[in-house]
């Protein structure tokens, strides 16, 4: 028992989702400053801001170099005390455990070779996150400062970073990104005359601030269009989702007035008619259309469906013999089959024989799947009877818009005109969803559900000539809404149904308890299975 506890334990703890055990914090305030120096080298320092909910025992800062810079003199503290650290790789760990707190700590390290210098400009064109980053900062700034006061050349970001130029003060250029989310991109670049790094190595003997500058027209050019076309975008996105929004009107007015129509024409030829549909379903098929299910009463019917086709003929309240095998549908020979082949291995099938049949474990499992033969032998034959319209229609409008608002969903996301996306998905499910679950009935399949439904519930049956009456009762044994009681039966003695009700009990003890029986002995025994088998960057996180 220890050792079932052990492992019962261990497996817990695998179980358990891995963001239980995730610090929780935020990471309220980042200010970076690079402070370049003429030999190329360049001294940062960071201050993060993080706010813990719960226990912590530091920070990390991943730290990636671009190529051909390195990253040295990597040190941490908090209000001057120096702070252990430890690396891994390109994250740094550095400890500072506590609980519930609002901590700063302050990163200082330097980049060899940060600044690139050309024959008539020399850069900084560096990236302090990419899209590795896992933790959004609430609030970013950074600063870049040249060597001594400077004209600044160029200074502009991409991504997170673009027109983030805050402030340009000789040579000193801030930049305020704001929130940048988690996985997301940001450089920044600056580019000032390259004197002012006469001692750095020179990186390529070609000029570059005409390519700077071009670039930046470029990505200025290719932002304005971006938001050109956002804009005309966000103007057609009211039609797009206007237009789609009718469609989703169109096809359920469609809906309901098609169903009033064909209401008003089946109450119409239901008008003082109370008879048993005539139809040439068999009795297990009607159940399985008006309940959508199958269950042990559903068999019961079927049984004495049998005995009314004289199939079966009853010698004793408890004794039935097998007359004929000649039936009109395959899942009756199937249930001749299973109750006196099976079940009674003779041509007398006895109410005894399924106690005794049930008590043997070992028939658990082949009397439901004999059960399961019989149900998917009734639902060959409902397949086969045209109850629904044909909606072919209805699901080419619903496909096509279905494939309009799929296209919108991509190109309102590529624009980001998220609001507008969120409500074409919406309108999307919709056109995915409405083909499949809008199957109306006909005409024919409208008159047996119109008449049955009430039937279910309903004594009015007792009214109608006494040919009609046991189909009715069937119908109702079979969708398990008469109660069985021989008292009942009894009062009624000149009707042909009594005899029939009379059986129905007989058999339902029974049967509903051998499915019950055999359905928890089958779940039981089965198994389950399973299957197995140049850039840098960084972010920020805790632990």
């Amino acid at each position: 028992m220890k050792k079932v506890l052990v492992l019962g334990f261990f497996l817990f703890i695998l179980l358990i989702p891995v963001n239980v055990w995730a610090v929780e914090f935020s990471i309220e305030a980042t200010d970076i400053t690079a402070q370049l120096h003429q030999d190329g080298q360049v001294d940062v320092k960071e201050s993060h801001t993080y706010e813990f909910d719960g226990d912590f025992n530091g920070i990390t800062r991943r730290l990636i170099s671009k190529e051909k810079t390195t990253i040295k003199n990597f040190q941490a503290t908090e209000n001057g005390k120096e702070l252990k650290v430890e690396k891994d790789g390109d994250v740094y760990k550095v400890y500072r455990g506590g609980s519930d707190e609002t901590v700063t700590v302050d990163i200082t390290y330097t980049i060899t070779n940060g600044v690139e210098r050309f024959e008539d400009v020399a850069q900084f064109y560096y990236p302090f996150f990419d899209e590795s980053n896992e933790t959004t900062y609430e609030n970013m700034t950074i600063t870049v400062v040249p060597p001594k006061p400077a004209d600044v050349k160029a200074a502009y970001g991409y991504d997170e970073a673009y027109d983030a130029v805050e402030m340009i003060d000789e040579g000193k250029v801030v930049f305020n990104l704001g929130e940048v989310l988690s996985e997301e991109n940001g450089d920044i670049r600056v580019a000032y005359d390259a004197s002012l790094f006469a001692e750095a190595p020179l990186t390529a003997e070609k000029p570059m601030l005409d390519d700077i500058l071009a670039e930046q027209e470029k990505m200025d050019a290719e932002v304005a269009a971006e938001r050109e076309a956002r804009e005309r975008w966000g103007g057609f996105a009211p039609v797009i989702v206007g237009g789609l929004f009718l469609i989703v009107i169109g096809l359920l007015v469609h809906a309901i007035r098609r169903k009033r129509l064909t209401g008003i024409e089946i109450e119409r030829q239901l008008s003082g008619n109370g008879r048993f549909p005539d139809t040439e379903m068999s009795l297990p098929a009607i159940l399985l259309f008006t309940g959508g299910n199958l269950k042990a009463s559903a068999i019961i019917a079927s049984l004495l469906e049998l005995v009314r086709k004289e199939n079966i003929k009853k010698i004793s309240d408890e004794e039935f013999e097998l007359v004929s095998r000649d039936t009109d549908f395959k899942h009756e020979t199937r249930l001749i089959e299973w109750l006196f082949d099976d079940i009674a291995s003779s041509h007398i099938f006895h109410v005894e024989d399924l106690e005794s049949y049930v008590e043997e474990k070992k028939n658990h499992e082949k009397y439901q799947r004999s059960f399961s033969g019989w149900k998917e032998a009734v639902r060959r034959e409902y397949k086969q009877y045209d109850l629904t319209e044909k909606t072919v229609k209805t699901r080419w409008i619903s496909g096509s818009a279905a494939l309009g608002s799929f296209i919108s969903i991509f190109l309102f996301a590529y624009h980001e005109l998220f609001l507008w996306m969120l409500l074409v998905s919406l309108l999307f499910l919709f056109f995915l969803i409405f083909p499949i679950a809008y199957r109306p009935l006909n005409e024919k399949g409208r008159r047996i559900m119109e008449t049955l439904t009430p039937l279910k519930v309903s004594d009015q049956w007792k009214e109608w000539d006494q040919d009609e009456q046991v189909p009715a009762l069937l119908y109702q044994i079979g969708a398990g809404k008469r109660k069985m009681s021989a008292q009942f039966a009894s009062s009624s003695q000149s009707n042909e149904w009594m005899i029939y009700l009379l059986l129905a009990e007989t058999f339902q003890s029974g049967f509903e308890k051998a499915d019950q029986h055999t359905a928890v002995s089958a779940a039981g025994s089965s198994g389950g299975g399973g299957s197995g088998v140049g850039g840098g960057g960084g972010g920020s996180g805790a632990f």
